[in-house]
């Protein structure tokens, strides 16, 4: 009996076994604190064939201390975290909702990763399909909780994260009555290093929460172990997104793909997802004229009259493979021929009185 589907549907798409891999262009704060930038990257995003894009919405006094370190190395050791997000938190109710009205004319998923309760309420207010918590969060119960309320579809990061701590995120989205999870492998280092990916953990967690969509949250540079990942079990990709390597305000964009990279990302997805195929060994029709051609068959050496007994010293195995298969040749030893053959041709069936 084949196991529960673990499946998930955002707006009109489905994520899940059996369904393609969902892609979120995570734009972040890659605004840089302008409407019209994050407008653009919705166009972009569009324009890169992703299923979502995804911003951050946050309060720059109510995500970290004005004396937090960075743990990100962006050059600039005189800047503090509080510094950072306060360049980008400007946006306020009314940009939010143009920001995604915008979306909905463009007919792309958009959604939000917010990281304080006022954010939690104010999307909330505005129709998002779906909430992210990010991995920095993971920890922060009262935070999730508020969001699980909701009833919406929750992605959830796991970088730095326990399996205690993953646990613990993962019951209190459920003691809210919300089992819309997709739980999301990440590892919390910008950038990544491939060695570091440990995209070993995707089939863990596919084994741990079968319930549930397994994701991956990817910081490497490229598109390379993103695309890997779908064979250790991810059928959900978000990747760092912008139009413009060169923009500088958010510390993202110069690891971030853009357009050209993540349309080059959902065409190597699909490419993987057909490529997969099953485990089982089936005929594919991809094989059927080397079946016939490439393997060999029972062939006569000489012509050999009807009637007469066929002696091994008659036969030989060559190729091609359209006559009578070499693990019967012991046993056309001995038959009759019952048809007049040709010198250096296959032997068929109707040719002898052997059957298997």
């Amino acid at each position: 009996m084949r196991k529960k589907m673990a499946k998930i549907k955002i707006e009109n798409t489905w994520i899940g076994d059996d369904f393609p891999c969902y892609t979120i262009a995570e734009a972040g704060a890659n605004h840089d604190g302008k409407v019209e930038q994050a407008l653009k990257l919705i166009d972009a995003g569009v324009e890169s064939k992703t299923n979502s894009i995804k911003f951050q919405t946050y309060k720059a006094e109510n995500l970290c201390t004005k004396s937090a370190p960075k743990y990100w190395d962006d050059g600039n050791e005189n800047e503090t975290q509080y510094d950072v997000f306060k360049k980008l938190d400007s946006f306020e109710k009314d940009d939010w909702r143009q920001i995604f009205e915008y979306a909905r004319k463009k007919q792309v998923t958009c959604f939000s990763t917010p990281f304080d309760n006022e954010s939690v309420e104010l999307l909330y207010s505005l129709n998002v399909p779906a909430f992210k918590i990010a991995s920095a969060d993971i920890t922060a119960i009262p935070l999730i909780k508020q969001i699980a309320s909701k009833k919406l579809p929750i992605f959830i990061s796991t970088g730095m994260a326990s399996d205690e701590e993953i646990d613990d995120a993962i019951n209190t989205i459920e003691d809210q009555g919300n089992n819309q999870i997709v739980i999301m492998h990440c590892i919390t280092s910008y950038p990544t290093k491939p060695e570091d990916a440990n995209l070993g953990i995707i089939h863990r967690l596919v084994k741990k929460y079968p319930d549930y969509v397994i994701g991956y949250s990817d910081h490497t540079i490229g598109t390379a172990i993103p695309v890997y990942s779908t064979f250790y079990g991810a059928k959900c990709i978000e990747k760092h997104f912008t139009y413009d390597n060169n923009l500088k305000t958010s510390p993202d964009h110069w690891l971030s793909l853009d357009t050209e990279g993540f349309k080059q990302l959902v065409n190597e997805l699909k490419v993987a997802q057909i490529s997969k195929g099953t485990e089982a060994r089936v005929e594919f029709d991809s094989e059927r004229e080397a079946v016939k051609f490439a393997r060999r068959s029972i062939v006569s050496k000489i012509k050999i009259p009807k009637g007469i007994k066929i002696t091994q010293d008659m036969l030989n195995i060559k190729r091609p493979g359209m006559g009578v298969p070499p693990k019967y040749f012991d046993k056309i030893i001995g038959s009759i021929a019952l048809n007049d053959i040709e010198d250096d041709v296959p032997i068929m069936w109707e040719d002898v009185d052997f059957r298997p």
